[in-house]
């Protein structure tokens, strides 16, 4: 593509769009399109369009198969046009030059981590003082039990029950929705957490909270890594980043109380 096109490029920019030809990113995974006849790919764009209610972009839908099926080719492909063209050139050239809602998807997904990251360190704290609060900080094989089964309510919950409920939860309502929906788990459960008068209402309220973490854990990567593909292992690296400062950050404060 550099050896035809230049379009007044720099020679660094020129050797990124070469680059690119040469090392297609996750060019280690299979393209799903590839090798699929011109007829068939459009066949099979048509029917997603209408199985999705999505005709009205059908146009749309078309073009970003053609450039799925084969990314380094966008430059020679005549369905685009001239800025459409541009636009998948700045992707290389200009990584940082994007949309608005693009840094707003990446800052939400964000909060998304740090609130689960607190969500699974924040209620730690209360480890301190429940047990005495609530009658069971005696060393008896009961009192520890009860102690271990509260404080592990939000992972067993998300482990049997959360993580499950994830994949009907996208199928009916879309990945937003079912972020919404864990986030009124995640923040009814904390509040309800700070009125309970006996260990099994704290109980209750962990299991709701680990429904939500568990309904949720995945989604705000997945927008990311859809969002910022090919560079989508970045979002990983950031979700886990903001996850692991608000869970230091949870443990700062417990140790300041």
């Amino acid at each position: 593509m550099s050896g035809h096109f230049n379009g007044g490029l720099s020679k660094q920019q020129d050797h990124e769009l070469g680059h690119a030809e040469k090392h297609p990113p996750s060019s280690k995974l299979k393209n799903p399109l590839a090798g699929i006849p011109y007829d068939k790919l459009m066949s099979d764009v048509e029917q997603f369009a209408k199985d999705k209610e999505m005709t009205h972009i059908l146009p749309l839908l078309r073009k970003g198969a053609l450039v799925a099926q084969n990314p380094s080719a966008f430059e020679s492909m005549p369905e685009l046009e001239p800025d459409e063209r541009k636009v998948l050139r700045e992707e290389i050239t200009h990584k940082w030059r994007q949309p608005f809602s693009l840094y707003a998807t990446i800052a939400t997904c964000s909060i998304g981590a740090a609130v689960q990251g607190w969500d699974q360190t924040g209620s730690n704290g209360a480890n301190l003082s429940f047990p005495e609060e609530f009658g069971i900080n005696t060393t008896s094989t009961r009192d520890t039990f009860l102690v271990g089964l509260v404080n592990a309510a939000p992972y067993i919950a998300a482990a049997f029950l959360g993580c499950w409920i994830s994949d009907p939860l996208n199928f009916h309502f879309g990945r937003r929705g079912t972020i919404f929906f864990s986030a009124i788990f995640c923040l009814v459960s904390v509040i309800g957490a700070a009125f309970t008068r006996n260990w099994y209402e704290l109980f209750v309220t962990r299991v709701i909270l680990g429904i939500g973490m568990g309904s949720k854990a995945s989604q705000p990567r997945c927008i990311q890594r859809r969002t910022l593909q090919p560079d989508g292992n970045q979002s990983i690296n950031r979700w886990e980043g903001f996850m692991d400062s608000e869970v230091s950050v949870a443990l700062k404060r417990h140790l300041k109380k």
